[in-house]
């Protein structure tokens, strides 16, 4: 698991960084910000997962997942009000960079073992 967890980290990193780049030559260098701040909380996001997913797996037991759950989207909906505060692009780019969980999780089955 922290193999394809690592796999995963550098891939939302990877994929912020050519975002960012995007945003910088596409909008203005100033809104480049937003998919790293979208990727940074991307990343946050799947290392509380993968934090609740070993704690789950050690009691053998589900209970406890809600406030996972509830704190991961809080705290995405607090990045989103962030980049919302600043502008339309940094809001656009704060998305994309959180979106890239979720790209990931749809290639992670090909580095699986």
């Amino acid at each position: 698991m922290k193999r394809l967890t690592r796999k995963m980290t550098m891939a939302i990193i990877i994929m912020g960084a050519i975002e960012a780049l995007i945003f910088g030559i596409v909008c203005d260098i100033g809104k480049s910000w937003g998919p790293i701040l979208g990727s940074t909380g991307a990343v946050l996001n799947l290392l509380s997962l993968k934090n609740d997913i070993e704690k789950m797996a050690h009691k053998k037991t589900t209970k406890g997942w809600m406030v996972g759950f509830f704190g991961r989207y809080l705290f995405s909906a607090s990045l989103l009000l962030i980049g919302g505060l600043v502008s339309f692009e940094t809001l656009i780019g704060v998305f994309v960079g959180l979106m890239n969980l979720k790209i990931v999780s749809f290639i992670a089955w090909r580095w699986l073992d």
